[in-house]
């Protein structure tokens, strides 16, 4: 790395433990830990935060009762079926901007802090994006402390996020401290770790949610969910230590220095950005990553997208309520972390299955779900496609690996901004097609939005399918060179 070398690299050199990074070097839960709580805030208020906006709406924006409209989403009764689909809609709207604002600024803030990061370290972005979510954590408790504040003002909350990058930046450089610090033969169980890490934060948060939320309130939710967030700056001050070394000594972000003819924060950033992503590689490589990361961006899209409207499906499809789709969500999670877990380590690192083929199994996993809960008519039907996704977990870490395998470690903050960053910015254009989408049908067939997935997975699986072809194709170019060069050796 140009002024800066992995952790990974360090270690080798020196053949023992690093001074200074002894813990990274010594342990392999390091970045894990503020990902845990970070997702267990997520999911502990992703769904209170829904049913706060609903209920807002409800009473504030369209006026009626207070009373009839603390029942939504908490009972089911002829008075919240009322309700539901006239409030819907409205709320749906501040829904989606707030899902925008959540992601368009973030991607841009994601695509230059992971190249920032490739030479002044990992660690600095990770404890603003955190600082951020904290903050407006700290935003959404006074909002719900004043009672009579219109939904849209909520949208406030939202600017600390805006601009320290959000989740997108958070996830995209725990992504590259995972590369930093793991070798080519472990970064496939690892990104899986990553991942079961995720999905048990998630777990952990959809299953307290409902039951912390009925036995306090509003306030108190989030004020949980801030100590949660405290925890993980808390742990990355004390115990994550920096992955990248020999950082340029500036770390602050300036536009012109008389030391340094450099602009960490410009404008050709981003073309560096691309090019570095589309560049000349060696056989396929360069097609292989361009359509493993337009797998990635694809499956990042889907899941944000399905996630989003998910729970407004289920409340209009089956009267489901908040308790009812927590459990529901939690069992998913619990399903997701053990297929996960289990298949990276029974297929990958038992049976050698190569990173692109486990990729194809998740994807595949992950059709079955989504035309299983198009079909769904009841509760039972719901969950067993909940179930048929227990491999869908493989996708994300899988084709990760794939692309950290392919490009040299000063590369990878770009690589990875790139995903994070163009898969939210993807979201961001197309999850308000599913709000479109889903509000148009929702009087015809509310499942009818699972089409559109359908659509999309079955040209992630054609493009996984491509990048599979190119990896032999590249071996045969590979095994064909050497033999002519042993010719030659021999002659």
């Amino acid at each position: 790395m140009h002024g800066a070398k992995t952790l990974e690299t360090n270690c080798y050199v020196l053949g023992k433990q690093c001074t200074g990074f002894e813990m990274a070097c010594s342990n392999k839960v390091t970045v894990e830990v503020p990902l845990f709580f970070n997702y267990v805030y997520f999911l502990l208020t992703s769904s209170v935060v829904t049913n706060l906006i609903i209920y807002r709406t409800c009473y504030v924006t369209l006026g009626y009762n207070k009373s009839d409209c603390s029942q939504l989403g908490n009972k089911d009764n002829n008075v919240t079926h009322h309700y539901e689909k006239i409030v819907q809609p409205y709320a749906d709207v501040v829904l989606m901007v707030k899902s925008l604002l959540d992601l368009l600024l973030p991607t841009f803030i994601c695509l230059m802090a992971g190249s920032w990061s490739d030479k002044h370290g990992r660690k600095p972005v990770l404890l603003v994006t955190l600082g951020g979510m904290a903050f407006t954590c700290t935003l959404i408790i006074l909002f719900c402390l004043f009672e009579n504040i219109s939904p849209w003002i909520f949208l406030i909350t939202a600017i600390p996020t805006m601009i320290t990058g959000n989740n997108t930046t958070f996830f995209a450089i725990t992504l590259s401290y995972i590369s930093d610090t793991s070798s080519k033969e472990t970064r496939g169980l690892r990104m899986a770790f990553c991942e079961v890490a995720l999905a048990t934060g998630s777990l952990l948060g959809s299953i307290s949610s409902s039951y912390i939320f009925y036995a306090t309130n509003y306030p108190s939710m989030f004020a949980i969910g801030l100590a949660c967030v405290s925890i993980g700056i808390a742990y990355t001050i004390f115990f994550v230590p920096e992955s990248i070394e020999n950082m340029q000594e500036s770390r602050k972000l300036i536009t012109n220095t008389e030391d340094e003819k450099e602009k960490p924060v410009r404008i050709n950033l981003f073309k560096e950005i691309i090019q570095t992503t589309i560049k000349k590689r060696e056989n396929y490589d360069r097609a292989v990553i361009i359509l493993t990361l337009t797998s990635i961006i694809i499956y990042i899209f889907l899941t944000h997208a399905d996630t989003s409207i998910r729970y407004i499906f289920l409340r209009g499809k089956l009267n489901w309520t908040f308790t009812k789709y927590n459990l529901y969500n939690s069992v998913c999670m619990l399903i997701w972390a053990a297929g996960t877990m289990a298949g990276s380590y029974i297929l990958q690192r038992k049976f050698h299955i190569k990173d692109s083929i486990l990729a194809l199994i998740g994807l595949i996993s992950m059709l079955s779900c989504v035309i299983l809960q198009f079909l769904a008519t009841n509760d039972t039907a719901i969950y067993i496609a909940g179930a048929s996704k227990c491999l869908g977990g493989l996708v994300a870490p899988m084709l990760r690996a794939k692309i950290s395998q392919l490009v040299p470690s000063d590369e990878v903050g770009k690589i990875f901004a790139m995903v994070v960053g163009a898969g939210a910015l993807v979201s961001a254009a197309l999850t308000p097609v599913y709000t479109l989408v889903y509000n148009n049908t929702i009087y015809i067939d509310s499942a009818l939005y699972n089409l559109l997935s359908i659509s999309f997975l079955t040209i992630t699986i054609t493009l996984v399918v491509l990048v599979i072809y190119l990896e032999k194709q590249s071996q045969i170019n590979t095994s064909e060179v050497q033999i002519v060069e042993e010719d030659i050796n021999e002659s």
